[in-house]
């Protein structure tokens, strides 16, 4: 066994020291490339001027900005000025934009807000919004990650998000929304910072930007960390982890990977797998260390002391601390500072020196508060209270402990900030900017006629195909008619029923699908006309006609078609073990549209129960079911839906409190000779088809199906399936 283990560790060991290897090889290569890329543009701008001479400059200072300052202030400066000669202003805010980025990058943040304002005001002159939206979006991500200001880096974020939607620049929304969201996480609301992340994430699968999926992965995990829930931390990590190492190795998917390990760490010590997240921890100071990134080593070093505070190693907590905070105020990473600060008061707590650990939890509650850092604050305040409550200090225990319930009432009150006030306004303003914006949009007025055309495609093609089918069933009944002329006489019920479905479907074919059709022809020539008078609100109102009456006409082919298929064998009946509750939920979700519309509302109850049955033709029996109680309720009323298992049977029951029906309709249901259709509460139309289709499914289960009703009451409709 120990040979086994031996065997193994050197395994390890090997695939490691290869694994360093190829990294080393990697950056070398990329640092190569980058040298020669820099070395062509240093040519280009000795041997041109003008236009291309500055936007080499700008390229190389674009480049540089993360890792030499003096260079790209200097290259800036003169294409700014180069450019000022040529009174080309989108260049100057280019210069401008790309030294504010360098001075972020490099933590001074007073100079880098004066040149992102200089753009800002360059970029609105020029009406260069792709840029506009860039440039406010680093503002106020300066104001969050170097102030602290949540409450200057909403205002921004905001107005970022309104140049960002009219150039339909997904990646900046994503960006937007993913920094909104944490904002959400440090101020208590997770519920709107999942929804926002969320957001995130939609925007960066739209333009197929993985690395950013990845990130939305990461961050969802983060807000389940601050709610404790680690199981689902652990998921969202190791998804995000996968994700970025699907990618191609840069800086960035290495940094997504290291962040992924180093929450992973954390989550592990949580959940009592201490030497997981020990292995965890330093695989990210590794790639830290291979991409010299600073911030990230100075966070693997806090969390390693935080393993070691765990292990009650406290002298190898404190070095891991001093090496972590020593970094931090290289780089003034200001939001990293309380949670170094607290873990030095626990430390010392533990050692019974209580002033210094006072002293030490003051000092990153005082950095909380100035990031307004409300979970942070509450971790604080909770310490500070049971120091003083050891030390017999009650009054100002109960002090710091009533600071800490205020925080957290505010937190669950969600309205207690300024900054929580703007983005519940954000929040709100979002659907109606959406309308603006889609009426501004001039293309959308092709997309509509786009859409017209294949809708008017797409029935032609199924109005062919039912032309098809008719012709076929057709010609069938009428050899049919001849070969077996004798046995039709001796059954002439079955002769009425076969007339009877010949005469609905000429019915159909003439009355049902061609008015229908006719109305989609009046609404599309309509169209065409107000489309070329840029009338936004008729062509709107048409489309939605069009649509509306597109889907009535399709829920009517869908039914024609099974029905058809089912009059002449073409359906195979396949049962299966269906869970009733699935089957339900299932086909509630394909009406529920319909039930929005009229504000439906569905009563269950429901049993677990199993059944053998053709999953299908019951989602189209209940389909058809659920739609007809929509019809004929009143909107804002109720329909119930029950599923109790009785002597060997299911019992299924749909009952609505709608308009109800005479003896007469009620004679008249499940009849192909008789049926009759009545308008909906709201002029919805049908054929009476859905039952009759209904009725052919459930007796291929060998149940029943049969209805009461009451004028004015509402319907109740059965189904009885064997068990």
């Amino acid at each position: 066994m120990e040979k086994s283990v031996f065997v193994n560790f050197a395994k390890r060991t090997f695939l490691f020291r290869i694994n360093i290897f190829l990294l080393v090889l990697f950056f070398s290569f990329i640092s190569l490339y980058a040298d020669a890329h820099l070395d062509s543009l240093y040519d280009a701008i000795e041997k041109h001027h003008g236009l291309p001479g500055i936007e080499a400059k700008l390229q190389i200072a674009f480049e540089l900005r993360k890792t030499d300052l003096d260079e790209v202030d200097r290259l800036c400066g003169q294409a700014y000025e180069n450019a000022k000669q040529l009174e080309e202003t989108n260049l100057q805010a280019r210069a401008l934009y790309y030294k504010g980025l360098a001075y972020y990058y490099h933590d001074m943040a007073d100079t880098a807000l004066k040149y992102l304002h200089a753009a800002k005001e360059l970029y609105k002159k020029d009406q260069n919004n792709i840029q506009l939206a860039k440039v406010l979006c680093m503002i106020g991500s300066n104001y969050l990650g170097v102030t602290g200001d949540q409450s200057k880096a909403i205002t921004y974020y905001n107005e970022a998000l309104s140049y960002a939607r009219k150039t339909e620049d997904h990646k900046t929304m994503a960006m937007i929304y993913s920094q909104l969201s944490n904002i959400f996480r440090m101020n208590g609301s997770y519920r709107e910072a999942i929804e926002f992340i969320y957001k995130s994430k939609e925007h960066y699968e739209a333009i197929s930007f993985h690395e950013g999926i990845a990130w939305v992965s990461y961050s969802i995990g983060r807000i389940y960390s601050t709610m404790s829930l680690y199981e689902e931390a652990r998921r969202e990590y190791l998804q995000g982890l996968e994700q970025y190492r699907m990618l191609p190795e840069t800086v960035g998917s290495l940094t997504g990977i290291a962040i992924c390990l180093d929450e992973l760490g954390l989550t592990m010590l949580e959940l009592g797998e201490p030497e997981k997240a020990r292995e965890y921890n330093l695989e990210a100071q590794k790639i830290y260390k291979n991409i010299n990134s600073e911030f990230g080593m100075s966070n693997a070093l806090k969390y390693l002391a935080r393993l070691e505070y765990s292990y009650r190693n406290y002298d190898d907590a404190i070095q891991y601390l001093d090496r972590s905070l020593s970094i931090k105020k290289q780089i003034n990473d200001v939001l990293g500072f309380p949670g170094v600060y607290e873990l030095y008061g626990k430390i010392l707590m533990d050692h019974k020196k209580y002033q210094a650990a006072i002293d030490s939890l003051n000092v990153g509650l005082g950095y909380a508060e100035q990031n307004s850092q409300r979970n942070r604050m509450i971790n604080l305040n909770k310490k500070l209270a049971e120091i003083y409550a050891q030390l017999g200090e009650f009054d100002k225990a109960y002090e710091y402990r009533s600071t800490q319930m205020a925080i957290n009432d505010s937190i669950s009150q969600a309205k207690s900030t300024r900054a929580l006030t703007q983005l519940e306004a954000l929040y709100e303003l979002e659907i109606k900017e959406n309308k603006i914006l889609e009426l501004e949009r001039e293309k959308r007025i092709n997309e509509i006629n786009l859409e017209r055309e294949i809708t008017v495609r797409n029935l032609l093609l199924i109005i062919l195909a039912m032309a098809i089918v008719f012709a076929f069933f057709f010609m069938k009944l009428f050899a049919s008619n001849r070969q077996t002329n004798e046995i039709l006489k001796k059954n002439e019920k079955e002769l009425r029923e076969l007339n009877a479905t010949k005469d609905k479907f000429t019915s159909i074919i003439a009355h049902d699908l061609k008015s229908p059709f006719n109305s989609i022809l009046g609404f599309s020539n309509l169209l065409q006309r107000y489309s070329e008078q840029k009338d936004f609100e008729k062509t709107r109102e048409f489309s939605h006609h069009i649509q509306e009456v597109s889907m009535q006409t399709y829920k009517l082919l869908e039914n024609l078609l099974d029905w058809s298929r089912s009059q002449t064998g073409k359906i195979q009946f396949k049962p299966k073990a269906v869970d009733m509750r699935i089957l339900i939920k299932n086909a509630l979700d394909s009406v529920s549209p319909d039930a929005k519309n009229k504000n439906i509302d569905f009563i269950k109850d429901i049993d677990t129960i199993a059944v053998m049955i053709d999953e299908k033709m019951m989602h189209t029996v209940l389909q058809n079911l659920f739609s007809n109680a929509i019809k004929y309720s009143h909107p804002g009323g109720k329909v119930h839906i029950s599923a109790k298992e009785e002597k060997n049977a299911v019992i299924l029951k749909i009952k609505d409190e709608g308009v109800g029906m005479d003896n007469d309709t009620l004679d008249k249901l499940f009849h192909i000779d008789k049926t009759v259709s009545t308008p909906g509460t709201e002029g919805e139309k049908g054929t009476g088809l859905g039952l009759i289709l209904s009725k052919e499914f459930i007796q291929k289960h060998r149940g029943k199906i049969f209805a009461e009703s009451i004028k004015n009451e509402g319907s109740c409709f059965t189904v009885v399936l064997p068990l």
